[in-house]
């Protein structure tokens, strides 16, 4: 193992939960850690867990990954939405009183609450957001109400990120409507009951889009992202149908973090890694946010699509490792 893990789970104020909603967040601590390091941040995408980074990132924190040299990591800090995965058992209680599914707005806020709680003073932080996670990053360096500041990034990677300019979005109106209907289609048909944990990994070993993903990916989805049904000896989605739906119809916060985007200062690197097959995002996506600004690099992973993460976690930690050693040298030389 290349690092030691511990969880919180800090309750902080929501404005639609009476008593709160949990936070939870999974530290992860480099066995050769470097107290001069960056501090790791990471996002999911939707209908996943924070669990999902640890192939990638055990691959991130060993030398074979990147030419024997690896990255100087503090610390490592995965989130989980308030309704996804651990959170979801969690918040189990106030997600039911809501009444109707959360917002990325309200991940982004918990994210805010929790830096701003002191618990990161000193470190210098880089985010990294998958798809939906890649909104909820740029979300958070937004401030938030009652002066909550944003957060403050030393670099930020976005990973197929699910963002699209107004004018790409509105020049093919017809296809991404389609699109995102489909989407949202597919998850209302999809299973989310099974008679025990081996018979839904059987199950998932059989469809898209998990036959894709990397086993120990899998088997991680299989252990966090399920949960039991009380009183039934099944297993269910952490995150239900209707919460994971509603990420996807609710789009407006995507299109408001593209003047994050254009507002980054030059100083905070912004990169891009993408998968080297294209399959739910056509390449004029992704185009559309990159001509935004200068920005530092983009890196296509091979044998990797949309959901790369779960795919090809060993290309995507040559990826970021590239992309973390790249920042570190360059903070060298603004030193000399």
């Amino acid at each position: 193992m290349a690092y030691r893990t511990t969880v919180v789970a800090p309750l902080f104020p929501s404005s639609r939960a009476r008593e709160g909603l949990r936070l939870v967040a999974k530290c992860y601590t480099p066995e050769r850690g470097n107290a001069h390091g960056l501090t790791l941040l990471f996002f999911h995408c939707a209908g996943s867990h924070k669990e999902s980074w640890e192939p990638m990132l055990a691959e991130l924190l060993s030398a074979k990954s990147h030419g024997h040299r690896i990255p100087a990591v503090r610390e490592a800090w995965s989130f989980e939405m308030q309704n996804h995965g651990e959170a979801a058992i969690m918040n189990d209680a106030a997600l039911k009183a809501i009444g109707s599914p959360l917002t990325v707005e309200e991940w982004a806020e918990g994210v805010k609450r929790f830096v701003a709680s002191g618990v990161l003073n000193g470190h210098k932080l880089f985010g990294v957001g998958h798809s939906l996670g890649g909104t909820t990053l740029l979300l958070s360096v937004m401030p938030g109400p009652d002066g909550l500041p944003g957060v403050k990034y030393d670099g930020i990677v976005l990973v197929e990120p699910s963002l699209i300019t107004r004018e790409a979005f509105d020049a093919n109106l017809e296809e991404r409507e389609g699109a995102l209907r489909d989407m949202s289609e597919a998850i209302s048909r999809r299973r989310d009951t099974w008679n025990s944990r081996e018979e839904a990994h059987k199950y998932f070993q059989k469809r898209l889009p998990w036959v894709m993903w990397h086993p120990r990916v899998l088997e991680l989805y299989v252990r966090y992202g399920l949960r039991e049904v009380q009183g039934q000896g099944k297993v269910t989605l952490c995150c239900t149908k209707d919460q994971e739906r509603a990420t996807y119809l609710h789009a407006e916060p995507h299109f408001v973090v593209l003047d994050t985007i254009r507002d980054l200062p030059p100083s905070v690197p912004l990169h891009f890694v993408l998968g080297g097959r294209v399959d739910l995002i056509p390449e004029y996506i992704h185009e559309s946010v990159i001509n935004l600004r200068k920005v530092a690099s983009v890196q296509k992973v091979p044998d990797g699509g949309h959901f790369v993460v779960q795919e090809n976690p060993q290309g995507l930690a040559s990826a970021l490792g590239q992309i973390l050693l790249g920042t570190q040298a360059a903070g060298t030389k603004s030193l000399l």
